[in-house]
């Protein structure tokens, strides 16, 4: 490991440390004006109202009833710019999709009466963003609780519900640079009972081409019952469009140490690697895509193998798919850890029918890169292949409908020790405003 580790190193230094992801923005609508405030501040206001419902079978025994509910979530968020080199932004989420957010009743709403069920009601707002952004030119400066991702979001994905976080960053020309630290969780009064990232990444923007890598080490010295983590990735990633083809490319490779107790140390030797092809034509796009994610061969060797992910709950990175990596169990035994224990091969499609509608579609394969029995079965590499869909259209300007779906039909890996397991799915629509 060591040798890959020195050759990264050496391309980031040739390549002049390419790398990329900052701190990734609230989209803000063209159309919203700013209001004057206090002397020369200018504050803009914006937010959202999204409301979904939801129809899912996504735990492979149908002797179940499937999950079947309504969530709601309002983000209300302030842009200040106070000076033409400072920036302040506050964002306030209440909801956020999952079953413990949803609308409550009954007694807990404080209903009265012979029939004690109404006045259903939202739980309560939580601080989302807040950051101040001070760009000095040269170098500039970036510190709150902010939404962070690395790269492809391979390995790295913070941008739901962000992190305390330092940045420098700063820029020459067409190379971009920043250095961070992220706070991921705070323990008590002492040093050494945090957990602590730190990072340096650049990106080059050439004619035609990209390329961007960066550095993370993970220092975790107090994680409950898995004990310590001091985990380095390092990231290198490329493409080039030719003609309206991009070609793209992304490598990540992990060492370090971690106690899975307080006695036993294993080594950390996990790798993932993602290759693609993007073709527009007109409103229409095609991707081709396939990815390996490492798994733990052999849990008794003192290695951990598997490749460690830091995820959000998005299906985005990189799979993209609607269950495998977003609604249900994967092949890491858990569920959002994305590229772990992985392997895929992706074919998608999107076409913008008209300004206000759009579909895409795609078929992934799926296969555990070590054979695993996430139920209980005989352990197997045989995950299985998943269709997803989504239509959406724009009913007026900021306000869009939208349906998705996706089916899982299960291999072996899924099995349980006396039955097959049966497929995965999941159905859902929603409508959102933007303000």
């Amino acid at each position: 490991m060591k040798k890959y580790v020195a050759i990264i190193i050496g391309m980031l230094f040739v390549l002049g440390l390419a790398a990329t992801a900052f701190a990734i923005h609230a989209e803000i609508p063209a159309e919203t004006q700013a209001v004057v405030a206090k002397g020369t501040t200018q504050i803009t206001l914006g937010g959202s109202l999204r409301f979904r419902g939801d129809l899912k079978e996504t735990d492979f025994d149908n002797d179940t009833s499937p999950n079947a509910y309504y969530d709601a979530r309002v983000r209300l968020s302030l842009d200040a710019k106070v000076a033409d080199n400072v920036q302040a932004f506050l964002q306030v989420e209440a909801g956020n999709g999952d079953t413990k957010d949803n609308w409550t009743w009954g007694s807990s709403s404080g209903a009265k009466g012979i029939y004690t069920v109404g006045n259903a009601k939202r739980g309560e707002f939580n601080l989302l963003q807040a950051w101040i952004n001070y760009n000095a030119g040269p170098v500039s400066l970036k510190v709150g609780h902010m939404p962070l991702a690395l790269g492809n979001k391979i390995f790295f994905n913070h941008t739901k519900f962000g992190d305390d976080a330092i940045m420098l960053y700063g820029s020459s020309g067409n190379l971009h640079w920043a250095v961070l630290t992220a706070k991921f969780s705070e323990g008590d009064k002492g040093l050494t009972d945090d957990a602590n990232a730190y990072v340096a990444l650049a990106a080059y923007k050439g004619d035609g081409f990209n390329v961007s890598g960066d550095v993370t080490f993970v220092d975790d010295q107090a994680t409950g019952s898995t004990g310590e983590i001091h985990a380095w990735n390092f990231g290198l990633r490329g493409d080039v469009n030719v003609s309206g083809l991009t070609i793209r490319g992304d490598v990540e490779l992990q060492t370090g140490t971690m106690n899975i107790d307080t006695a036993s140390e294993l080594d950390i030797k996990g790798y993932a690697l993602v290759l693609g092809i993007d073709y527009k034509m007109g409103n229409t796009k095609l991707t081709l895509e396939g990815g390996i994610g490492s798994g733990d061969d052999n849990p008794n060797d003192g290695d951990f193998d598997m490749f460690i992910t830091s995820l959000g709950a998005h299906p985005n990175a990189p799979i993209y798919s609607f269950i495998y990596d977003y609604s249900a169990k994967g092949a890491s035994g858990g569920t959002n850890a994305g590229i772990a224990n992985t392997t895929y091969l992706r074919l998608a499609a999107s076409n913008k029918v008209t300004k206000d509608l759009k579909v895409k579609g795609q078929i992934i394969w799926l296969k555990a890169t070590e054979d695993v029995a996430l139920n209980g079965g005989k352990p197997d590499s045989d995950l299985g292949w998943e269709i997803d869909g989504k239509v959406s259209y724009k009913l007026a300007r900021n306000l869009v409908y939208y349906i998705e779906g996706g089916y899982l039909f299960v291999g072996d890996a899924y099995d349980y020790p006396t039955k097959s397991a049966d497929d995965a799915w999941r159905l859902r629509h929603g409508i959102q405003v933007k303000f």
